[in-house]
C-alpha cells in the first residue's frame, strides 16, 4: 500500500507541476495575443485538471 501511496503522490506531484508550466505558457500566450496557442494549452490544461481530479 505505500508503493501504491508513493507513486500516487509523485503521479500527483508531476501533474501540478505541469499544471504550473502550462499555466505560465496559457499567460505568454494571452500576453502575446496568441489566440490558437492560448486554446490548444488550454485544451492540454484540462486534460491535467482531469487526471489531477482522478487522483484527488
Amino acid at each position: 500500500m505505500i508503493t501504491f501511496s508513493n507513486t500516487r503522490m509523485t503521479a500527483f506531484a508531476g501533474l501540478k507541476q505541469q499544471q504550473c508550466v502550462l499555466n505560465m505558457q496559457i499567460r505568454m500566450a494571452m500576453e502575446n495575443h496568441d489566440v490558437d496557442a492560448q486554446k490548444k494549452l488550454e485544451k492540454e490544461l484540462e486534460q491535467i485538471v482531469e487526471q489531477i481530479n482522478i487522483l484527488v
